[in-house]
Formats: C-alpha cells, structure tokens, sequence
C-alpha cells in the first residue's frame, strides 16, 4: 500500500492546484483579451472596407446631385425611371438618340447591380420614407437608421446570410441643397437625415482569417500555459525535494545526538573505569585514551570538560566553532564565561540538584558566544565520579538557534495578525479564558471593549487600500498607547479591534479608558495620499457582572457596540439589561 500523504505532500498537492488554476485563469484571460483584439482588427477592416465603399458612392452621388442628375442613353439597363419625378427627364438629341436623366438614387441602384455581379457586393439605398417602395428598409437597416437619429455615425454587423457570413456596414445619408432638387417635396431641409446606404460585404474571408488568428492565439497561449505552469511545478517538485531532504536530516542528527550522547555517557564509564584501573593496566588507559581522543575531536557537537570545581579543562574543536572562543581563552575559567543573563539562579540551582542526584541533566539553555552574540544550544551534562565525590562534569552542546527561531517564527505567526502584529481571535480568545480564569479564582473585574473605526470604508475609498492598511497599522499603535502593558488589544479582522483591560476597578476606570481610545482614534491620520478623519464606536462590558463566560461577554459587547452605531457612532456605551441578550 501507498505511504500515508504527510502534511508537505498536502501542502504540495494544493500548491500545485493552485499554480495550475492560477495559470489556466492568466492565460486563458489573455486569451480572450487576444481574441477580442482579433475581433476588433477584422471589424476595424471591414468597417475600413464598407466607410470606403460609402465614401465613394456618396462622392458619386455629390457628383451627380451637383450636375442636377445626369443624362444617358436609353437602354435595356437604363430604363427611364418612373419615380423621379422631373419635367425634362427624358429628352432626345438633335441626332434622334433617347436621352433618360440619371438622378442620384437611380445611379446608386445601378452601382449596386455592377458591384453585386463583380465582387458580391449589396448596395442598398433606403429611408424611413422612401419614393420607391423597393427603397423601404429591412429590420436591421431600420434599426440602423433609428441609431443614426440618436447621433450614431455608423452601424456594422457581422450576420448570418443564408449560411454565409456577411459584413453589413452602413453610414447615413445627410441632406445637402442639392438633394432638395428631389426631395423637397418630402419635407426634408439641409443637415437632416434623409435615409443611408447599407452596404453588404463577403465576410467568408475575414472570418477564415479570424478564425486562423484564434487559433493560433489559442495554441501559443496553451503553450505558454504548459511551459509556465509546468516550469513552476517542476520548481515546486525540486522544492519538495529539498524540504524533504532537511526534514530527513534534522531526524538523522536527533538520532545521532541521542546516539552520539550515549556513546559519550558510555565513554565516559569506560573512561572512570580505565581511571580506577590505571595502576594495573597503562597500556589499557592509553587504548582508552586513543578511543576518548577520536570520540573527542571528531565530534559534530561541542564538548566540555571540567574539573570538579566546574573550571573547563579541555573543549574539542567542536566547541570552539559554536561559541567562538579558542581553547586557551577558556580553559581554566568556570562556564559562567559564556553566561546570557537570561536564567536565573534557580534554574542553575535545579541543574546542580538533578547532577547530584541523577548523574546527568539535559536541557535548553541560552549562552552567549564571544562575539556577544546570544544563542540557544541543546546541552547534555554527565557527572564523572559517584555524587559524594564527583571528579567533574562533561558536557555535550549542539546549537539550536536557527530552529529555535523557526519555531518562534511560525507560533507568531500563528497568534498574531499579519498587517498590525496585534494578537489575532485566537490568541484573544485563550487571553480571554485566562482574565476570566483570574476573575473566578482571585475575584479580579475586568473589562471587555470591541472597537470599530467609523467611516473607514471612505478612508479606502478614498485613498485607496495601501493607505487604509497604514490607518489600521496606526490605529493598532495608538490602541496599545491607551493601554497597560498587562492589557491585550487584538484585531479580528477588517477595522474591528478588541481590548481587554485586566483588573480594572470598576466602570469608571473602563470609561476612562474607552474616552483614551476615542479621543486617540478621533486625531487625523496623515499618509503621503492625504489626511484621514475617522472616529471609534465602542461597546463596553464589565466581568463578571455582565456575564460569567466568554460567549456572554462577547455578545453583550456586540450589542454595546451596535447600540453606539446605532445612535450615531463615535463614542462609547456600556452594556445594560435593556439592550437584551
């Protein structure tokens, strides 16, 4: 069966999780963003296409309009046109040839049918109120002339036409006094809005060739999803390697301290024993001093010795490296040398006690190595000789100190918030449990105050987020400033704070104190943005009076405290039996 999965391969397995989600949701929305680019460039060609197509027709219906309509022969495709209703539209030359006039309009539709025959391409001449009913407009033309009355300059549409994509592009059609010649009759002045040419364009191309950008888009992003996200797996990959290898190591040098501890606590028997037998045996002491030799200096941990007035009399290599010092600067000095300061006679006094008692002691202690740097060791102490009459004392040290602060680093990390370094919930919550353990033993009050800062959200509006956190970091030390050392001032998240005001001696001594806090909160905040004016809703609770556990105190301080927004916010309420709870 599989290993059982440790917390590092959980951890690895939601890192991993993330990376990829992280990667699929970046690149897949520079995807789109890479598409909608894609889509925008084939509009702006066909938009370039039909405005082009546009210009020219309207500049040949100028022309034409300007010239008052222009005369061509009768023809089978130049019909005299029943619509445009003129005295002189149809004339004949002094050779007998038959002469129609061409007005704007009917020069369009005769545009239209030449482009749709060579390139495919619709033109289509329309109004709201057209003269020829074949002119009227279809829904999406009407549609586009209803946008043109609210001021749009032209409409574009990519549709589906019979299976076909098409391009459907149309601008208006602005009334200019040469127009009147026609159109007068309809109402229509200068600068109105008479109608527009739609245009109808092949889209089949454009859309294969969006289609080719989307496609390649599609596949290079993927490829830098995959390259990037695997990248970071495989750097993730060589990480857990690496954590698995330290955790590895640190078991295998607790294994060989416990080992090599023994091996020197039997060292030393063998080396009392050989001491006793010195008369009898020199050769035996001197194997046993060759033996003593190599355990000694080839030690990974420091070793000590002393005599039995606990002067060093001989420290390996080992030692030197940890703390710093030489041989001869402590041979012939107590230990004391390296003393911290940091315990206390007691503590010395139990080492001492459990050496005569036991023969040996371990422990962490702190020391100081010569550069003054403090540090913490593991160090293991046996007694050479019976307790009556000890001959002295060899000691086995490691240095801890990058573990220690390992360690010290992750249980702050865990009791505290992360933006003020205040206690978080939980460290106010066990804070809490021990004012009230306190309060029931020895008959101490204490005082529970949740604090919220008004108008923060304008704050963050205002200035933005960065200067918000540095308000909140703010309010954090002014909230410590109002307070004893002996008291606890905890964020829960957001702009709420907590205090508990420990042995406090009745409510006066509370009301002061939330009066502090107000006045505090109520000074400007100044940030490099600007200067920040907010205030401090307070609701206050005595223990144990109004309430015996942490969940009745807490509520009834939430209902203080809402009863203070509740009635215009910035100061402070203590809680009464009218607020209920």
């Amino acid at each position: 069966m599989p290993p059982p999965r440790t917390p590092l391969d959980v951890s690895f397995v939601r890192t991993v999780a993330i990376v990829y989600a992280s990667c699929g949701l970046l690149f897949g929305t520079l995807m789109l963003l890479e598409w909608h680019w894609i889509d925008r460039s084939i509009a702006a060609v066909a938009r370039e296409r039909g405005a082009a197509l546009f210009s020219l027709i309207e500049t040949t219906r100028a022309w034409n309009a300007r010239h008052g309509g222009v005369y061509v022969p009768v023809t089978e495709d130049a019909k005299p046109n029943p619509y445009l209703m003129h005295p002189q539209r149809d004339i004949t030359t002094t050779d007998g040839r038959a002469l129609t006039m061409v007005n704007p309009a009917y020069m369009t539709r005769q545009i239209a049918e030449i482009a749709e025959r060579s390139e495919g391409i619709q033109l289509h001449i329309t109004s709201l109120d057209p003269i020829r009913a074949e002119n009227g407009p279809d829904p999406w033309e009407a549609s586009a002339l209803a946008r043109f009355d609210r001021g749009e300059p032209e409409v574009l549409a990519l549709v589906d036409q019979a299976g076909t994509p098409v391009h459907r592009y149309m601008a208006p059609l602005v009334v200019v006094s040469a127009c009147l010649q026609c159109h007068a009759v309809q109402g229509y002045k200068v600068g109105d809005i008479r109608g527009g040419i739609s245009v109808n364009m092949p889209a089949q191309a454009l859309v294969e060739m969006r289609d080719s950008q989307r496609w390649r888009a599609g596949v290079l992003h993927l490829a830098a999803f995959v390259l990037t996200a695997g990248l970071i797996h495989g750097l993730l990959l060589v990480q857990r390697r690496h954590l698995r290898a330290v955790r590895d190591l640190n078991a295998a040098q607790e294994r060989l301290i416990a080992r090599r501890t023994q091996e020197l606590a039997e060292a030393n028997q063998q080396l009392a024993g050989e001491v006793e037998q010195h008369r009898r045996s020199a050769r035996q002491l001197a194997d046993s001093e060759a033996r003593y030799r190599a355990i000694f200096e080839g030690a990974a941990e420091g070793i000590m010795v002393t005599d039995e007035h606990a002067r060093i009399t001989q420290v390996n290599p080992a030692f030197c490296d940890i703390t710093g010092y030489a041989a001869d600067e402590v041979i012939g000095r107590s230990p004391a040398l390296m003393a911290s300061g940091r315990h206390d006679a007691a503590f010395f006094d139990d080492m001492l006690a459990q050496l005569a008692r036991d023969g040996a002691w371990q422990g962490e202690i702190w020391n100081r190595r010569k550069s003054g740097d403090l540090y913490v060791q593991w160090m293991s102490v046996a007694r050479i000789g019976d307790a009556a009459a000890p001959q002295g004392y060899v000691a086995t040290l490691t240095d801890i100190t990058q573990r220690k602060k390992a360690e010290e680093e992750i249980r702050y990390r865990a009791d505290h918030d992360p933006l003020t370094g205040l206690p978080n919930r939980a460290l106010f919550d066990d804070r809490l449990a021990l004012a009230l353990a306190g309060a029931h033993r020895r008959g101490q009050q204490f005082a529970l105050l949740f604090v919220d800062l008004d108008y923060f959200k304008a704050v963050n509006d205002r200035f933005g987020h960065l200067a918000g956190d540095a308000l909140l970091v703010e309010a954090g030390t002014r909230l410590n400033d109002c307070v004893r050392e002996s008291d606890t001032v905890a964020r829960f998240g957001g702009d709420e704070f907590a205090v508990i005001l420990n042995e406090v001696g009745g409510a006066g001594e509370a009301e002061e104190v939330a009066g502090r806090i107000a006045g505090a909160l109520a000074r400007p905040f100044v940030f490099p943005q600007g200067e920040a004016q907010i205030s401090a809703s307070i609701g206050v609770v005595l223990a144990p009076q109004d309430g015996s556990d942490a969940q009745t105190l807490q509520r009834r301080a939430d209902l203080a405290l809402y009863a203070v927004k509740q009635g215009g916010r910035g100061c402070h309420r203590f809680y009464s039996a009218e607020l209920g709870g």
